[in-house]
């Protein structure tokens, strides 16, 4: 089985032998182009192939930003975890081939609805060191992050994407990525 298919609706990444792989990782602010405390705003908008996020079938996706050795974003749990975790939550950790070192904030509260959405939003203020997630759960669920570590925006910025478990299989439709350098 390949590890990776793509047509022109979307990438599909298949359950593969290591736990937290990095499934993409795309370059958008090269090194020395910013000032280490910029401030910088960066909004990321996901679609998921809700097909996929049902259950039974697992499917945790990362999706974030790093600095080459720091990791900060959110996780977007499969519907199958909607018992126990919200829709999303805030992550963080060491960038590489896997995320390591995770830290995950917490994981309540949670709202009433319990559809796997289609889009998730994520704003990360990278100067502040927090970030928030939306959902249509609810008519609009939010949940904001704080993160320990801020990334030193002097070396770069890449939008980084992992999955949880060997297992996961993930659908990515669309992510689009906004950069907004907020007025010091």
């Amino acid at each position: 089985m390949r590890t990776s298919t793509s047509t022109a609706k979307q990438l599909t990444f298949n359950a593969g032998a290591v736990v937290n792989a990095a499934l993409l990782k795309v370059p958008i602010i090269p090194a020395g182009f910013l000032k280490v405390s910029s401030p910088l705003t960066v909004e990321i908008t996901v679609a998921n192939d809700v097909s996929i996020g049902g259950h039974p079938i697992d499917s945790d996706i990362r999706y974030g930003v790093s600095d080459g050795t720091r990791f900060v974003g959110f996780e977007t749990c499969d519907r199958g975890n909607y018992g126990t975790n919200a829709p999303c939550y805030g992550c963080e950790g060491l960038s590489g081939t896997t995320l390591s070192s995770r830290r995950y904030n917490p994981v309540t509260p949670k709202p009433s609805d319990s559809f796997y959405p289609s889009q998730f939003v994520f704003t990360l203020k990278l100067d502040e060191r927090w970030g928030s997630c939306y959902t249509a759960h609810d008519g609009g669920f939010v949940r904001t992050a704080g993160y320990n570590n801020r990334l030193m925006l002097s070396k770069g910025l890449t939008l980084e994407v992992y999955k949880g478990n060997k297992g996961e299989r993930v659908g990515i439709r669309f992510i689009k990525v906004s950069i907004i350098q907020d007025d010091a």
